[in-house]
């Protein structure tokens, strides 16, 4: 499967790094936050209005990690995409949804160094997948695709909404 879709092989690698820095971004977080058990932690993190800016990072994992699992057949396109919306998410996109992300994530950028390093090696790894095709039209149809895929997982396989 990987040896005819190298990007499949290179998009879990794009993933396993976006999760680097989520363990780091939550690590550094640590630190400013009261104590609590990792059980109490992933409960705030999940619901809490002062960690909702880490949704759409832990969404989009979450989202590539069930491409993987659901759609053997995940086409270079639709990888091309997600890889991008992955470098627009970390570097500064046009979505507005994700500016509070973006806002947190540059301020732990540039005051952690931990987070510098796993910030880079997500974007060597995401910058390995097959880059987007230059023709606006293909371009916007496989990014459509990508967030058509992403609601159908969300849904679950057979389109009715998960407990």
């Amino acid at each position: 499967m990987t040896a005819e879709r190298p990007w499949l092989g290179q998009l879990r690698e794009g993933s396993a790094a976006l999760q680097t820095v989520l363990g780091v971004l939550l690590e550094t977080e640590r630190h400013f936050a009261p104590p609590a058990s990792p059980l109490e932690r992933l409960q705030q993190i999940t619901t809490s209005p002062e960690w909702v800016w880490l949704q759409p990072l832990y969404r989009l994992i979450a989202d590539i990690d069930h491409a993987l699992a659901h759609a053997p057949e995940l086409p270079a396109s639709e990888a091309a995409a997600i890889g991008a919306h992955a470098r627009e998410l970390l570097t500064g996109g046009q979505i507005p949804s994700e500016q509070e992300f973006l806002d947190h994530y540059r301020a732990l950028l540039q005051t952690d160094p931990a987070v510098a390093m796993a910030h880079a090696a997500a974007l060597r790894a995401l910058r390995a997948l097959p880059p987007e095709v230059t023709n606006e039209s293909e371009r916007l149809h496989a990014r459509h695709q990508w967030n058509e895929r992403r609601r159908f997982l969300r849904l679950g396989q057979g389109g009715a909404a998960r407990s």
